[in-house]
């Protein structure tokens, strides 16, 4: 039996998300969630979360760049195209993102008592060419050797094949994906055995997504991360509010279990290294 990691991305942004969340973990679902520490609807649900994580749900922040809250304490928010650009020619205002990254993980540590379990970043800006290597020196630099946070890489796990969409997974690798794992080695830190979950959004029900997901399980190794967006009902003004409910009436199906028992494979915290 395998473990692997099935991760919840932009808890806070929607009671609709941070309840299906909740319901998912305590169904032993779900064993992460990343929360958009910023985001509109994070204090309505602290408790919650802190019982949740008491209860072993990884919890961890969702660097935010591009998704713009009322009342956010930031003022750096740019369309993703921008920081693609920019993070490539090499025009990242580094103080800008230390400031950035900074107020965010201590406003994570006050809201919720405790530090993240782990880093990752929303639309994957935390592994772009300078702002990964300044996230992770003030994350070596914030915290002790004992207690480091395991961060997210984007990498497909090794000698993996029939990756559905791959043309996606490929696109976040070139944009800071492979240079992001080669730090991660070099600053021996932890972090996920491949990364998987990556599609266009685009599945027309809970069966689509299925076939997606069993392609993604087949290729799992131990401690592969499966990235996962859930909400109860679709959330509006959302991009990708439509599918939502479409992945978290397949994850709490029967038929995600038995997808699961399929390919040996059992949901659990991370126990991994950057080796892959």
């Amino acid at each position: 039996m395998k473990t692997i990691q099935l991760c919840a991305d932009d808890f806070g942004q929607d009671p609709l998300i941070n309840e299906a969340v909740l319901r998912l973990f305590y169904q032993q679902r779900l064993s992460a969630t990343s929360v958009l520490i910023d985001g509109s609807h994070v204090s309505s649900s602290v408790f919650a979360l802190q019982n949740a994580h008491n209860d072993g749900l990884e919890v961890g922040l969702h660097f935010n760049l591009t998704l713009s809250f009322p009342r956010a304490t930031q003022q750096n928010i740019k369309p993703l195209f921008q920081w693609i650009v920019l993070s490539q020619l090499g025009l990242i205002n580094s103080i800008e993102i230390e400031q950035a990254f900074e107020l965010q993980l201590s406003k994570f540590e006050d809201t919720f008592g405790f530090m993240p379990d782990y880093i990752d970043g929303h639309q994957h800006v935390h592994q772009f060419p300078k702002i990964g290597q300044i996230i992770l020196g003030e994350v070596l630099k914030r915290y002790s050797s004992r207690s480091l946070p395991w961060i997210r890489n984007t990498l497909r796990p090794h000698n993996s094949r029939n990756i559905p969409q791959v043309s996606k997974a490929f696109v976040l690798e070139v944009l800071g994906g492979r240079s992001f794992f080669s730090l991660l080695k070099t600053y021996k830190l932890l972090s996920n055995n491949g990364f998987l979950g990556v599609y266009g959004f685009n599945t027309v029900n809970e069966a689509a997504y299925r076939e997606l997901m069993l392609a993604w399980l087949m290729n799992a190794k131990s401690n592969t991360l499966i990235m996962c967006h859930p909400a109860l009902e679709t959330v509006n003004n959302d991009p990708i509010g439509s599918q939502r409910p479409i992945e978290f009436s397949y994850f709490s199906s029967d038929a995600f279990q038995e997808d699961l028992n399929l390919h040996h494979l059992t949901i659990a915290k991370m126990k991994t290294s950057v080796e892959q």
